[in-house]
């Protein structure tokens, strides 16, 4: 019988019967302890599992200890579960025993006939933060400024396992250390890029689990789902907006229809951190909703964002103007992707209707293109063919996007519906004046911070009326500059220590 043949027939796929080891004696000692239980010295495999079994059949027959399952399936599995799954498990246990239940979950989801290609961390009591999609990419969208610059306030000021999710979506591993200097402001590029031999999946005990990204896709969603509701770990969530609920028409397919299973994990959390009063507002309003399911719901409170930007020197904003082919032009400047959302369309007619009247500026866009932003594309290339002064920039660093704040004579941002809306924050703390829609968050900034000029975002004549009266009329721009003057800005440091206060209390 061939080598490979054998190895098969000895060590079956998860899945198949007669089951392979579910994990070596040094992987269960941590689960038992964890558990509470004392491990004798020199125990061998089956006692260990015989002892692992008598502390699940007291879970079920004490009413069910669900974070005991909870965390035996998850450590056994080397992944997190679903809810079907626990309550599954927790059947198996009731109806057959519980040494039949853990036979019942095969090997470990990593297990194949080369053996185990991870290692399983059982972390206890401590503070455990995704930032799985802020860690892969050096792409700064707004929830990422907000994840890269909180996460890694923390990380320096406090204990941190910071954690992304495995190939699979089902487990939480540590980062590498190519992702972890992103996170923690190392330079990621002295670091060796190659991941570790073996994965080390993360296990949360008790403690604290904080998701400050928007984890809407659904294998993320329906395992935190899983976690707040049967394990023994608090959940935490920064809420940034409820756009795909409230505003559903301008939300793309996937995001709304993966929506309400994030919500349905954010309902089984203990905190919502809502980066504004009214985000704050969507969340209370949507936990009312939940009694009629059986549900509470989490505490939400208003943690207001901080933000800031890049100051370039003389010669960087030299630099940047040069590149940009800005010339001696006022510069409008635009932020953000190019989602109907965002309000783009009405930017470009009334940036169109005072290049007819014969206004002299250039407008700057600075955003990648997005869901439904095709029409967008269009008309800026047919502005561009017809030779109007329209730069359209899909990315740029942080050094390029503070340079055009500052080279900058006013920027717009007449979003339908932000959670917050940072660039306003932004371009305010560079110095320029901003046209912001007069609702919701952006309203709730413009009565922080002076320096902002409030329109209806569905008002083409609005917009292109404050446009016209800060281009044309210097008093105008001379008094929204004397009012942003005296603002008192919000540190990301702040921001961070009382977010940290809130989850952590």
């Amino acid at each position: 019988m061939g080598g490979l043949l054998r190895l098969a027939l000895e060590h079956r796929l998860p899945g198949r019967s007669p089951l392979v080891k579910l994990t070596e004696p040094s992987s269960l000692q941590p689960l038992l302890g964890a558990l509470g239980a004392s491990v004798p010295d020199g125990a061998g495999a089956g006692e260990l599992e015989s002892q692992l079994a008598g502390i699940l059949q007291s879970a079920i027959d004490d009413g069910g200890r669900w974070s005991d399952l909870w965390l035996i399936w998850s450590t056994l599995r080397g992944e997190l579960p679903t809810e079907e799954e626990v309550v599954t498990f927790q059947r198996d246990a009731t109806l057959n025993g519980a040494s039949a239940a853990i036979r019942g979950l095969g090997a470990r989801a990593d297990a194949s006939i080369f053996g185990l290609s991870s290692e399983v961390e059982i972390v206890t009591d401590a503070v455990v933060i995704d930032v799985h999609n802020t860690s892969s990419t050096r792409v700064m969208s707004g929830i990422q400024r907000v994840v890269r610059e909180t996460v890694g306030l923390w990380a320096a000021d406090h204990e941190v396992v910071l954690v992304a999710w495995t190939e699979s979506r089902k487990g939480l591993r540590r980062l590498t250390p190519r992702e972890e200097a992103r996170m923690r402001g190392g330079d990621e590029d002295a670091v060796e890029s190659l991941a570790p031999a073996r994965e080390r999946v993360v296990i949360p005990n008790g403690g604290l689990v904080i998701v400050p990204e928007l984890s809407a896709d659904s294998e993320r969603a329906e395992r935190f789902l899983a976690l707040g509701e049967f394990a023994g770990s608090k959940l935490a969530f920064i809420g940034y907006d409820c756009v795909p609920l409230t505003s559903g028409e301008t939300a793309a397919g996937p995001m709304a229809a993966h929506f309400p299973l994030y919500l349905d994990a954010v309902a089984y959390s203990d905190k919502v951190a809502a980066i504004s009063r009214s985000t704050a507002d969507e969340f209370i309003a949507w936990k009312k909703m939940l009694p009629s399911s059986g549900r509470v719901g989490p505490d939400v409170r208003t943690v207001f964002l901080g933000g800031d930007s890049a100051a370039p020197s003389d010669v960087d904003l030299a630099a940047v103007a040069a590149e940009l082919e800005l010339g001696d032009l006022p510069v409008v400047l635009v932020v953000g992707s190019h989602e109907p959302r965002k309000n783009h369309l009405s930017v470009l007619q009334a940036a169109r209707v005072l290049w007819s009247e014969g206004a002299e500026f250039r407008l700057l866009m600075i955003g990648a293109g997005s869901w439904n932003s095709a029409p967008f594309d269009q008309l800026s290339q047919h502005l561009q063919d017809e030779g109007w002064p329209l730069t359209v920039l899909s990315g740029a660093s942080d050094a390029t996007l503070g340079a055009s704040y500052r080279l900058a004579t006013v920027s717009i941002f007449t979003s339908f519906h932000e959670g917050f809306g940072l660039p306003i924050v932004e371009s305010l703390r560079a110095g320029t004046p901003v046209i912001a829609s007069d609702l919701g968050s952006m309203a709730e900034i413009a009565a922080h911070y002076g320096g902002v000029i409030g329109v209806d975002p569905h008002s083409d004549e609005a917009l292109e009326s404050a446009l016209r009266s800060v281009l044309s009329d210097p008093a105008v721009l001379a008094q929204k500059k004397r009012d942003l003057a005296g603002n008192d800005y919000r540190s990301w440091e702040s921001y961070a220590d009382e977010t940290w206060q809130y989850f952590t209390a």
